[in-house]
Order: structure tokens, then sequence, then C-alpha cells
């Protein structure tokens, strides 16, 4: 946000402080930094920050031993590593209350997601969270409940807006036969009765996606690991994961000297594996056509289809970015998988299991 420092209430803008983006209670800004620009007669106020969920990021999972969660949907793993080291702190078994943020709520859990275990340990809160929603497509996100005057985090999960929805007969190579005027007049219309939700679709054809930008990068793609548990020299546990051969193959080694295990170094190793995927993104500004306008007909977290280059494939929208400027909002979208910058792949490569 940029504005003129005389402007009424700019007093307010200051760090730590929160803001609310057009009444929404949940969008809720955290103010992290603020420079002060003077020019001539004028003084300019920049204010970046984060979503109200970035708040995590002053957290770790602090325990000496790994703080771990037995089989249970993804949405009780979220909430309870948010309860336990944000809202009523533990540190193992002894409780932290310093550690808590007294007007910070869990909302109640519906048991949502895929079923799986966790385990973590003195790693990042919001980084850890960031994992378990890439790993299971259950997002989060915290909303301001004002009668109670207090922030709520709950999870998220998207909705499958794709033409390729459970009973659609409407194939990506149905709509690759498309010409460019009967794509335009493909409407919600032609779809009901078939499908649970109307599609979104992303088109350079239907001129809903502008200035768009297409990656497919395996440049860090991996997909053997020689996973390295616990011991020294010849007497240390190792076990393979992957199943690739020949050129195909892309082999790792894969560190974890805290674990002792062989069920749990092969669990834990996959999960470490998977992070060696390969990147297919597509990001652009969307254009709002009626039907298809953002947060009213589709949202952050839903999966729809998307075409590039005549190329259709589902995908999830991972982030959002709206700006707004006088009386004109522009929304640019990213979807499928995030491209890492060059800060969070230096942080993946340093980053090793504490023993």
């Amino acid at each position: 946000m940029t504005i003129n420092k005389n402007k009424a209430n700019t007093n307010k803008l200051k760090k730590d402080n929160m803001l609310i983006v057009n009444k929404r209670d949940d969008k809720i800004l955290l103010i992290d930094k603020v420079v002060i620009t003077t020019n001539k007669n004028s003084k300019t106020m920049k204010i970046t920050g984060t979503c109200i969920k970035g708040i995590t990021k002053r957290r770790i999972i602090a325990t000496n031993g790994y703080d771990r969660v037995s089989e249970t949907e993804a949405e009780n793993i979220q909430k309870h590593y948010l309860k336990k080291h944000l809202v009523e702190s533990y540190y193992d078994d002894i409780r932290t209350p310093e550690r808590d943020i007294t007007w910070i709520k869990i909302a109640p859990s519906q048991n949502r997601g895929i079923k799986t275990v966790w385990q973590a340990r003195l790693t990042n809160l919001h980084d850890e969270l960031k994992h378990i929603s890439e790993d299971t497509g259950l997002g989060w996100y915290g909303y301001l409940n004002r009668s109670e005057k207090c922030i709520y985090f709950d999870s998220l999960r998207g909705t499958d807006r794709t033409v390729n929805q459970t009973e659609s007969p409407n194939t990506h190579e149905f709509l690759s036969k498309f010409t460019h005027e009967e794509l335009q007049q493909y409407t919600h219309e032609q779809l009901k009765g078939t499908i649970k939700h109307p599609y979104i679709i992303f088109s350079e054809k239907k001129k809903n996606l502008i200035d768009g930008k297409t990656t497919d990068d395996a440049t860090n793609y991996k997909n053997v690991g020689y996973v390295a548990g616990k011991g020294e020299n010849e007497d240390r546990l190792i076990t393979e994961i992957g199943t690739a051969t020949g050129f195909n193959r892309r082999e790792v080694l894969i560190d974890l000297n805290n674990i002792e295990d062989p069920d749990e170094l092969k669990s834990e190793g996959q999960k470490k594996l998977d992070t060696y995927k390969t990147i297919k993104s597509v990001e652009g500004k969307v254009y709002q056509i009626p039907n298809m306008e953002y947060e009213k007909d589709y949202f952050l977290g839903d999966i729809v289809t998307v075409e590039s280059d005549g190329i259709y494939e589902d995908k999830r929208i991972i982030q959002a970015k709206e700006i707004y400027e006088r009386n004109n909002k522009t929304v640019e979208l990213g979807f499928g998988d995030k491209i890492p910058t060059l800060g969070e792949e230096i942080k993946r490569i340093i980053t090793r299991p504490i023993s």
C-alpha cells in the first residue's frame, strides 16, 4: 500500500497493526514494514506485510523429541500444530503459556482432507503448515470474528470446477476441437444438470487469461532416493525408494540420520523425495468475464481447467495477487506448482535434519 503521509489516520499504519481489505473479514493483512520517503514538500508511506496467517512465521515446532501425529485427516494435523505451538502451546509435555497468542482461536474440525501421519521437530510452523497443504491439498486461512474479538484459523478445501468433473462428458479432447468463436460461446448453461459445479476454464482463446507464462521445469526433479537413517559408516541404515529405470532414473541421497525405524525411514524419505518434483505452472492476469469472476464464481484453492498453447490441464489456483489502482482492480493468478524463489531454493538445499 502506498499513501501520502498527510492523509488522515496514517499514524495507524504501523508495524503489527492490521488492515481489512474491502470490509472482508477473511482478508486481514498484517503490517510488517513501513518505509517513509520524503520528496520536496511531501512524504509518501509504503506499507508491506502478509496475510494474517503469516503470523505463524513467528513460531517453530518447539520440541525436544518429534511432535508426531498418528494417522488422521489433514485438517486435524494442521490444527494440532496450530494449537500446540501458537494457541495453547507446549514444549513436549510442558505447558508454555508465554508462546500463546490469546486472541487467536482454532475453528472446530470437520475432519476434512486425506488421512496421513506427520512428524515435525524444530522447523518453522508456517513452513510446516505449507508442506502439509502441499502434500494433502488442504489449505488454511484466518478470519475475523467480530463478536468474539478474535481471529479464527480454519482449514480450506478447494472446489473442483474443472471440465473433467465426475459425470461431465466435456473432456479436454472435446474442448480442443472448438474454434475460437465456439469456445467463447461455450457457457455454463450448456453444463447444467451434468456436473456438480459450473466449470471454470482459463484460456487464451477465451480471452480471460492474458500475459500468461507457462513453466515446465525438471531442473531439480528426482524420482529415486537412497534414504540414509541412523548409524555410522557400513552400519548405517539405508533404504531405496522409487522404481524408475534407465534414462528416466534420477537419483538423490536423502539424509535422515535421526530415524532408526525402517518403515518410518521409508515414509519420511518419500515426503522428502516428493519435494524434488517437476515444476509445472501457469501464471497470468485474468480478465473478469460474466460467470467467471474471482471470489464470486471461483476462489483461491479451487481446481480449474487451464489452456495454454492448445494444451488443456486441470490445475489448482495456488496464489492470487490483487492489485488496486484507483477504481480498477487487477487479479494475477498462479496455477499448479509454485515456482520457488532463489531464497526458497537455497533454504531447501541447505536444510538438514536435526540430530
